[in-house]
């Protein structure tokens, strides 16, 4: 029905003749003054597994009404926008999002495609071939390494090494070990000081879990499935910094943030939930609980009121198949 309203144009292919077909590229939509009429849409709750068709069946009694339905929403990628069913969010997380999250006190230089090895350390600073992981994401902010892609295994406690394709062009893998693993610093261990501690390696006072300067290797210090994994903390329902300070009976305070080795800056949120000692007064969204609320939140929808369907359709079919410039935008009045 959609479709059917878009005009025909030639189309002109190289080294082929013209082409008669649909002109895809025209679009309309609703002027901000319809949008913001509260009065022109009802909400909608969209069920299980519901695609806009079958809203459109129950809401206005055809299913052929299913643009009627994305164009309330302006929803252009059904893909990204529409709400998945239980089922495909499942499939996502056994499939796409299938793999570990590991947590370094490292500042690493790590990127996608780079491939993590196993510290085999009875081999004196070794690598075990049967242990690696290909880095799918790294986030610097939260020190946290996807991999999605494995071999073997790799575990909390253990140590790795990174290497990078150097390739050029077409020439042979050239994988090179990758530095930075272990820099000396000099951060501040409490917020509001004026000056910091400087810090060459483990120490139990200023950097309990940090690389000896200089190493060219990592030590895993937290692993999680990625659907498991820390994406944001919160306290009493907003969102805090990682690098912020909590003290339980007094909240949040300060802000150590930066993007350079947590070893001297113990007392951040980010540094007690690596080391499993975060407070119970902090809020830990993981991953899979975060894309299972947006999701959520799509099935709430607003949707035409069927009452002005018809001049809505009208309107949208000269709209559409009126004799405008091709690649118009229009606005429905």
């Amino acid at each position: 029905m959609y479709f059917n309203k878009l005009p025909n144009i030639e189309y002109n292919f190289s080294n082929m003749s013209d082409v008669e077909m649909q002109d895809i590229f025209r679009r309309v939509k609703f002027t901000e003054n319809t949008e913001n009429d509260a009065g022109n849409f009802e909400t909608y709750n969209v069920r299980d597994g519901d695609k806009p068709e079958n809203v459109a069946e129950e809401f206005y009694g055809a299913p052929e009404y299913w643009w009627v339905v994305l164009l309330s929403n302006g929803i252009v990628d059904i893909e990204l926008e529409w709400p998945k069913s239980t089922q495909e969010v499942n499939f996502l997380f056994s499939n796409y999002l299938n793999g570990y999250s590991y947590f370094v006190m490292e500042s690493l230089d790590a990127r996608p495609k780079d491939i993590m090895v196993k510290r085999d350390v009875a081999a004196t600073g070794g690598i075990d071939i049967e242990s690696f992981g290909v880095v799918d994401k790294y986030d610097k902010l939260m020190h946290r390494i996807d991999v999605k892609q494995f071999g073997g295994s790799i575990d909390s406690g253990e140590e790795f090494y990174i290497y990078r394709n150097n390739r050029i062009e077409d020439s042979e893998l050239e994988y090179t070990l990758i530095n930075g693993f272990g820099s000396t610093g000099c951060y501040y261990q409490v917020y509001g000081a004026t000056s910091c501690i400087s810090f060459t390696g483990p120490d139990a006072d200023a950097a309990p879990l940090c690389a000896t300067a200089g190493v060219t290797f990592a030590k895993i210090q937290r692993k999680e499935k990625i659907k498991d994994a820390v994406e944001e903390f919160t306290y009493q329902s907003d969102t805090i910094s990682p690098y912020g300070r909590f003290v339980e009976g007094e909240g949040v305070s300060g802000n150590f943030f930066s993007f350079q080795n947590l070893c001297g800056m113990t007392g951040t949120i980010l540094y007690q939930y690596i080391t499993n000692s975060i407070s119970s007064g902090v809020g830990v969204s993981t991953v899979e609980y975060n894309l299972r609320k947006l999701n959520d939140e799509k099935r709430t929808i607003r949707l035409l009121s069927p009452s002005l369907l018809s001049k809505v359709s009208i309107e949208l079919t000269m709209l559409l198949s009126g004799n405008v410039p091709r690649g118009t935008t229009k606005i429905i009045e």
